[in-house]
């Protein structure tokens, strides 16, 4: 059996998983920025994280995305930090509808 023919075929399929990804990573950060200037805060710092409180790890999706944030608030004059998740639970949709917000230290 020549396995030199599937070489093409699995070479698609990873530049392709790694475009859809890679397209995933975009809207994603583009929703995070919108939610941002919608709400008049300014991204301080946002990075993905995998480990998250655990009220949110047993209702977050695989297509879900999780960002541990830290924005300045102008309207509080002040840094506030938390988690944001995007996405909706079944399909992951990418949409303004679709963000969940958990604040640190917030009383």
């Amino acid at each position: 059996m020549n396995n030199l023919g599937l070489l093409p075929l699995c070479l698609i399929v990873l530049v392709l998983a790694g475009c859809y990804s890679y397209r995933h990573y975009l809207r994603a950060r583009a929703l995070l920025q919108s939610w941002a200037d919608a709400n008049s805060y300014r991204i301080l710092h946002a990075k993905r994280r995998l480990m998250m409180p655990l009220g949110m790890f047993f209702t977050t999706s695989r297509s879900q995305v999780v960002y541990h944030v830290a924005v300045y608030d102008d309207s509080l004059k002040r840094i506030r930090s938390g988690w944001v998740r995007l996405g909706t639970y079944w399909t992951g949709a990418m949409d303004g509808d679709a963000i969940e917000v958990r604040w640190e230290h917030e009383h």
